[in-house]
């Protein structure tokens, strides 16, 4: 399958780049225009019906799929952040649950707030994903997961939050938690990297990849003329 020539304007690939500067993949979120909230995307998302939200779901893996040929001859990762009900969704639908397996490069994201996360819930729907699909753990370090979730679940990445990174670079905490994580999964990613100090920060730490404004987007166009 080969990308098509549709720009897919209301989205955006944000790279995930391994400590020695090469591309583990993108996260493939919904731009903000500048007349909308200016609260990051994710938390925008969480305020749209859930019919919309499952549509955005759709696009991105409509996307993620036409650019099949991108991710697989350049070896990346594509995450999709999703909440509970799309996840809901995808677990009470059987053509998106192989569409998930065949794709192979196509990660999904739970972050914090995911209700199953809850002491004492149930967690049927995350391990219904986890069947079809690698999941990665989103804004840990925010409050609301802690190392029990991740030593009973299996997740292949954890994304530590952007805010936590921010408050904690440069200190022990911070080395304290990558050491924590990174036996119960593949790799640690942190979120919140801007500039050259926040490298300098975590030079020498184990992680697996970092995120943030230091690294440019990209649209579908500059997408494909990069990597395709």
């Amino acid at each position: 399958m080969h990308p098509v020539k549709r720009s897919f304007p209301g989205y955006i690939y944000e790279p995930i780049v391994s400590v020695a500067g090469v591309f583990l993949g993108f996260e493939l979120v919904r731009k903000i225009e500048s007349n909308e909230s200016l609260i990051n995307s994710s938390d925008y998302d969480d305020n749209l019906a859930t019919e919309k939200r499952i549509r955005i779901f759709y696009d991105q893996l409509t996307i993620a799929c036409v650019n099949e040929r991108v991710f697989i001859d350049n070896k990346f990762l594509l995450s999709i952040n999703i909440d509970y009900e799309i996840a809901v969704h995808i677990t009470n639908n059987q053509a998106i649950r192989k569409m998930l397996q065949q794709y192979c490069y196509i990660r999904l994201e739970v972050n914090e707030d995911f209700p199953e996360f809850s002491n004492g819930a149930g967690r049927l729907v995350l391990q219904s994903l986890s069947a079809c699909c690698p999941l990665w753990l989103d804004n840990f370090g925010a409050g609301k997961t802690n190392l029990t979730l991740v030593m009973q679940e299996r997740f292949e990445y954890i994304k530590i939050s952007k805010v936590f990174f921010w408050q904690h670079q440069g200190t022990i905490s911070l080395r304290k938690m990558i050491d924590h994580l990174n036996p119960y999964c593949s790799g640690v990613i942190v979120n919140g990297v801007e500039n050259s100090q926040h490298l300098e920060y975590l030079s020498g730490s184990n992680i697996r990849a970092m995120q943030g404004a230091l690294w440019n987007p990209y649209c579908q166009d500059e997408l494909i003329q990069s990597f395709f």
